[in-house]
């Protein structure tokens, strides 16, 4: 399909990043925009001057780390912000957040846009699904281009998102791995920390994630 994606590993909490960019169209859209993913901006500049149309933000969360730079980027390409408003409070507080980490306090923006279940969006001429998978925090979303997922914090290579920070739960995120087994095994994750992985190798070797669903069983 004509959708490159390319990832930056980012900042302090090593946050991957993702600009996606819709060949066919030359469109292109950031996903978690974290600290500092200084490479990611200087493709999407370089690609902008080449012409492409810089679309949109989309948040995953709303974890400091995930959406840093919202400010950065919206201001650099005037594209609206995408995010559940379940996370509007990690937002709102996003300053507060970045210092308890030791970071310098970013600009606060809202969101401009909601993400909710079962919403479209699209890049260029593909289409994109938008899934609650709630447990890491309250407003987590996953993105299915069909076959490929971005699903922020729910699910690592060998480990899921932790539920022990504010608007975490155990069982809710529970809930939401069940969801993304029933995909096929050879969807392709793409995490919001770590490396890429698929269904198939994480419902076969992820160890954590058996025993959280055990514990709703």
């Amino acid at each position: 399909m004509p959708l490159q994606i390319f990832c930056q590993n980012c900042g302090p909490l090593a946050t991957n990043a993702y600009l996606l960019h819709e060949t066919d169209a030359n469109v292109l859209v950031i996903v978690d925009p974290a600290t500092d993913a200084s490479e990611l901006l200087e493709r999407a500049r370089q690609l902008v001057a080449e012409g492409a149309r810089f679309a949109a933000i989309w948040n995953t969360h709303g974890h400091f780390d995930h959406v840093y730079d919202n400010a950065l980027w919206k201001s650099e390409f005037a594209a609206p912000i995408f995010a559940h408003p379940a996370d509007a409070f990690f937002l709102e507080h996003l300053r507060e957040q970045a210092i308890w980490f030791g970071l310098p306090a970013p600009e606060v923006v809202q969101a401009d846009n909601e993400l909710h279940e079962g919403d479209t969006l699209t890049i260029g001429n593909e289409t994109v699904r938008v899934w609650e998978l709630p447990g890491h925090s309250p407003g987590s979303v996953a993105f299915d281009f069909g076959g490929v997922w971005i699903v922020g914090d729910v699910l690592f290579e060998g480990s899921v998102g932790r539920t022990d920070l504010p608007g975490g739960d155990a069982r809710v995120l529970a809930k939401s791995i069940e969801r993304l087994w029933t995909l096929p095994d050879e969807t392709l994750i793409l995490p919001g920390h770590g490396d890429e992985t698929t269904i198939g190798r994480e419902k076969q070797d992820n160890d954590i994630a058996r025993q959280l669903l055990e514990s709703i069983r």
